[in-house]
């Protein structure tokens, strides 16, 4: 019996690693550089995100998997997932929903919303809205 608990022992574990790296392997594969998320109709409502800031969040956080291991994540806006247009939109397919609704960690929104008593700079929309003169701003009294 001992045998065999220490075998279950050692085969999770070399599950839960092997999990593991291809977590690390995704994460490697993310862009390293900020990307401008372009889904409202104004520019002021263009969002930078970092990959690298998140790099703690499982990409299957906000990334549905996909059946082709080349491509395990794709673009939130392909075909299959938010495609429908419109800022407003409250269908589940909307990029909106995608990104704010409240119920879920899976939105940006969600989770920003959760994170928000230890992260007091997560609270509201100007962190991730802000007009390019507001961001030069912000970054401009950060370096002081």
């Amino acid at each position: 019996m001992k045998y065999l608990v220490i075998s279950l022992f050692a085969l999770t574990l070399l599950v839960a690693g092997t999990a593991l790296a291809a977590d690390a392997g995704d994460a490697a594969k993310a862009p390293k550089k900020a990307m401008e998320l372009k889904h409202g109709t104004s520019k002021r409502m263009h969002v930078m995100f970092n990959h690298a800031t998140h790099k703690d969040v499982a990409c299957d956080q906000c990334h549905h998997d996909t059946p082709d291991p080349k491509k395990p994540f794709v673009s939130c806006t392909n075909a299959d997932c938010h495609a429908t247009p419109g800022p407003r939109e409250r269908d589940t397919m909307s990029m909106f929903v995608a990104y704010h609704a409240k119920d879920t960690d899976r939105s940006c929104y969600g989770c920003h919303k959760k994170l928000a008593a230890e992260n007091p700079q997560f609270s509201g929309c100007r962190p991730c809205h802000m007009s390019a003169q507001a961001k030069k701003e912000a970054a401009t009294a950060k370096k002081k």
